[in-house]
């Protein structure tokens, strides 16, 4: 799989977890599916019993959606955020530590 291929999928699952009960409980099955066990649109469409078409359409409407949660919402973007300011403060206070380890030797 292409590091972007992978880096999308990323995305979707980090989409999925936090905007997937959002989602129809079909949509749910199926995304958990493609997503979280990698199976393929055509495994999932004999699993359904429905078409590849049929399963790549809900695939595309249902990150569409995701997409579209984060774009009003934007928990994803915000939890990034979060945890750049957590790393910053955190390498901070690494370097207080060390001058006062420094100031008392």
């Amino acid at each position: 799989m292409a590091l972007d291929t992978l880096q999308i999928r990323n995305r979707y699952l980090a989409l999925y977890d936090r905007y997937g009960a959002l989602l129809t409980d079909h949509q749910r099955q199926v995304l958990d599916l493609h997503l979280r066990n990698d199976w393929s649109l055509a495994e999932i469409a004999s699993n359904q019993g429905t078409s590849r078409a049929a399963v790549h359409d809900i695939v595309r409407r249902s990150t569409r959606s995701l997409e579209d949660y984060e774009t009003r919402l934007g928990l994803l973007k915000e939890a990034g955020r979060r945890r750049r300011a957590i790393a910053s403060l955190e390498r901070e206070l690494s370097g207080l530590k060390q001058r006062m380890a420094n100031l008392g030797a």
